[in-house]
C-alpha cells in the first residue's frame, strides 16, 4: 500500500506517532513489536469479539465482558485487490479478512506483498503488523494495524 500524501503537507517531526483510532489496539511503550489488538472475552459464554464491547453479542450479558489481547497470527479467509482508492491510499491495494485462533475474523489492509491476485492465497498464514497509515491534518504520523503474509522459517 502506498500513501498518497499532499506535497504541501509538511510532516511534524517533533511529535510522536498517534493511533489511527483509540480503543482498537495497545502499543506498550510505543513499541509496534509488542502491540496487540484489544478484544473482549465473555466470562459467561466464552465468546471473543473485536472490537471490544460492553454487552456480549452471544449471550447478551452486560456484566461479563473482559478485555483480552488477541493473537498476532491468523489465517487468510478472503481478500480483494482494490482498484479504486479512498483519500490517503493509492490503488491498487489489498484488503482482507483474517481468522484469528480466538475465532475472531478481522478486516484489515494487507501489506507486505504486491497488490495482485496471485500474491496471496486463501488459507495462508498471516501476521499482524503496526505501521504508518497516513498523517493527520497537523502532519502527525498515524499508526494502524495491518496483516501481511507470515515469514516462512
Amino acid at each position: 500500500m502506498e500513501l498518497n500524501t499532499a506535497e504541501t503537507m509538511e510532516p511534524n517531526m517533533t511529535s510522536k506517532p498517534k493511533k489511527i483510532a483509540e480503543g482498537l489496539f495497545h502499543l506498550p511503550a510505543g513499541n509496534p513489536a509488542e502491540g496487540y489488538l484489544i478484544g473482549a472475552r465473555c466470562a459467561k459464554c466464552g465468546l471473543v469479539v473485536f472490537p471490544r464491547r460492553v454487552v456480549c453479542p452471544g449471550c447478551l450479558d452486560r456484566e461479563s465482558m473482559e478485555e483480552t489481547a488477541l493473537s498476532k497470527h491468523g489465517t487468510l479467509y478472503s481478500f480483494s485487490v482494490n482498484q479504486v482508492a479512498p483519500d490517503g491510499f493509492t490503488a491498487p491495494y489489498i484488503t482482507g479478512k483474517v481468522d484469528l485462533p480466538e475465532k475472531v475474523r478481522i478486516f484489515a489492509v494487507i501489506t507486505g506483498c504486491e497488490a495482485t491476485e496471485d500474491a496471496l492465497s486463501i488459507g495462508m498464514d498471516m501476521q499482524m503488523v503496526f505501521e504508518a497509515v497516513g498523517r493527520d491534518a497537523a502532519g502527525n504520523e498515524l499508526i494502524g494495524y495491518a496483516f501481511r503474509p507470515a515469514e516462512q522459517h
